[in-house]
């Protein structure tokens, strides 16, 4: 009796100090930083975050929010959360709502607002805590409201901070950084959906869906649409529209956008979760004017896994996620925009009308890769553009550059003849100008040709896009190359006309002038034709660039040919003359016999097969684009 009397005793003492110690007492509850006796404060934005289901408020609003785990821990045990305005002074107030068997106190502050907190746990951790937080007894002025928590875990006091809650502009009120999309960095900072796909600037474009892969967890967007109902994308696994996640930023009777996250069948749209119309989304932000409706949200990549279930067993939330597109594998994404209202008189509907059909080219958010989206082809300007270049500097300055370098001594423009006698013997020699075609008169209207086609091919490109600069990685590169490009191409037959007397020192300098000018043209001409075709505006398939590739193999092997005969035959071509009097005949009655030169019958060849290669290289190229009509 004694033994049981005793053991009675010890677990009453156990059970007393486990009380005593389940009950945690707060110090200045109304202060920036709470305080517990005996424990020490660390910052534990990395362990614990306050999840805002807003990203903007209004006053009497009712914000939803969550104090949760960030990573796996010991969970929330007693907490206090306070909402601070920017002098730091506590504001608004948390509304008594059931949250599971959680034993929620409040605490009214001098100012009227008042805190929320959890001093004696029945769990050994919560992995999240609904909250629900008014708006209400404070300065309507108030431009943004922080949130702050203490929270205790395993015996260690963590402070923890939310990002601001910012109050909702007034209708047509857009921040400028978001009034639009820069879609000339489509393809390089960031992926890009445009409808349609040939606009390029707000003027021209209808809808305008930006995202951003900051790391390996969540994606970025950001959609400029014209309408006045609501705008937002779609998430598909197939191409096919139906049981798909969309995404709708509504705009109310007031201007103000809201931003949910939902269900689709094929018109009919429903809440991921009822109550929480952002369920998923994070960074959640919208406004309107009077022609467009702006919204920006964050997205995890994987399948929304968070619940706000209680810890004890309760029932789930009810949300099926296997309606969540993964966007970590191949998916698709349409457009979605129109002036109608999103609630009608039947319930929420989506007018199919107003959604373009999905686009077949997937998009993969894993490859960290921004692949560009192109629902429509490229415009009729952007085509003559590409197709002018091509023709100019693939075809015309390949075939000039080769002729003037390598077939001046098969084509000069003066030949040397021997005279020679009745009976053969040769009696002097005599240079005079060649009749036949040379590679003078082959060259000269080649450049000029190049040249004009260049700058229309310019002027094309320049009125597309309204006379603007472009920017851009690779956009920027391409326009910065091509100017140099097309100055070259400018200065070439100017160049060419101010050719000296041969034979001087004037020609010399004359001669490596004009050969820099056109060789640096065409060889900074390729990479810019390179560039073109991996673009938002003519994205050609990768095809096309492989051939593009595989004809400057080409090009290498047939001129390095070309320059190692004209390196072993130097000597003998630098001794032909180009002045008619050099050589005096010494009997003018003697017969002229034309002296035959080195390689004069298999250059030709060469230079045959090498322009049919080329030929056949632009007509596939060209044909590409003319019949290119996005992906």
């Amino acid at each position: 009796m004694v033994t049981y009397r005793h053991f009675l005793s010890v677990a009453l003492l156990i059970l007393l100090i486990e009380t005593i110690h389940s009950q945690i007492t707060f110090e200045s509850l109304c202060s920036p930083d709470v305080e517990v006796a005996g424990m020490s404060s660390i910052d534990g934005n990395d362990e614990f975050e306050i999840d805002l289901f807003e990203g903007r408020f209004l006053p009497e609003d009712t914000i939803l929010l969550a104090i949760k785990q960030k990573k796996q821990n010991y969970g929330i045990s007693e907490f206090v959360l306070r909402a601070f305005d920017y002098d730091g002074n506590i504001i608004g107030r948390f509304d008594d709502q059931p949250t599971g068997n959680l034993a929620l106190r409040h605490h009214t502050c001098p100012n009227g607002a008042n805190v929320i907190y959890l001093d004696r746990a029945e769990s050994r951790g919560y992995r999240e805590i609904p909250l629900q937080w008014r708006a209400t007894g404070f300065n309507p002025n108030i431009d943004e409201v922080t949130f702050k928590a203490d929270i205790i875990s395993n015996r260690q006091l963590y402070r923890v901070k939310s990002a601001p809650l910012k109050r909702r502009l007034a209708s047509g009120v857009v921040p400028y950084l978001d009034r639009s999309i820069n879609i000339d960095y489509c393809g390089e900072s960031q992926g890009c959906l445009i409808v349609p796909q040939q606009c390029n600037n707000d003027a021209k474009c209808e809808y305008t869906l930006s995202w951003q892969v900051p790391n390996e967890d969540s994606a970025k967007f950001h959609i400029v649409a014209r309408a006045q109902g609501f705008v937002g994308v779609g998430f598909s696994n197939d191409e096919k529209r139906g049981d798909d996640q969309v995404v709708l930023c509504t705009r109310d009777a007031q201007g103000h956008v809201y931003v949910h996250n939902m269900f689709v069948g094929v018109q009919t749209p429903q809440y991921v979760l009822r109550g929480r119309p952002a369920y998923g989304l994070q960074d959640t932000d919208g406004y309107s004017n009077a022609t467009h409706i702006i919204c920006k949200f964050t997205r995890k990549l994987s399948p929304f896994t968070d619940t706000s279930v209680d810890n004890d067993g309760r029932p789930t939330d009810g949300v099926d996620r296997d309606k969540f597109v993964d966007l970590k594998k191949p998916h698709y994404m349409y457009p979605i925009y129109s002036n109608e209202d999103l609630m009608t008189a039947q319930g929420m509907r989506i007018p199919i009308q107003d959604i373009p059909i999905v686009n077949n080219h997937p998009v993969n958010f894993e490859r960290r890769l921004v692949p560009k989206s192109h629902p429509r082809a490229a415009s009729v300007l952007t085509k003559i553009h590409a197709i002018l270049n091509i023709i100019a500097w693939i075809l015309l300055a390949s075939a000039g550059v080769m002729v003037a370098r390598y077939f001046d001594s098969v084509w000069p423009e003066y030949e040397r003849r021997v005279v020679v006698d009745g009976s053969g013997a040769v009696t002097g020699e005599r240079i005079q100008r060649r009749r036949r075609i040379s590679s003078f008169t082959i060259f000269p209207p080649l450049m000029c040709l190049v040249a004009i086609l260049t700058w229309i091919a310019f002027f094309c490109i320049l009125f597309e896009l309204n006379w603007k600069w472009t920017y851009g990685t690779h956009h920027m590169w391409h326009s910065i190359l091509g100017v140099i490009v097309l100055v070259c191409a400018f200065l070439a037959p100017i160049v060419g006309l101010l050719r000296p007397t041969p034979r001087t020192k004037r020609y010399c300098f004359w001669y490596w002038i004009h050969w820099l000018v056109i060789s640096l043209a065409h060889c900074l001409a390729v990479p810019v034709i390179f560039l073109g075709m991996d673009n938002r505006r003519l994205d050609l398939w990768t095809w096309c660039s492989w051939l593009l590739f595989g004809w400057c193999i080409f090009h290498f092997i047939v001129q390095l040919i070309f320059e190692i005969h004209a390196c072993c035959y130097a000597r003998q071509e630098y001794e032909r003359f180009e002045d008619g009097d050099y050589y005096p005949e010494k009997n003018p009655d003697s017969r002229l016999r034309r002296e035959r030169v080195p390689s004069e019958s298999w250059k030709p060849a060469l230079l045959s097969i090498y322009l049919f290669v080329t030929l056949i290289v632009v007509i596939i190229l060209v044909l590409a684009v003319i019949f290119y009509q996005g992906y």
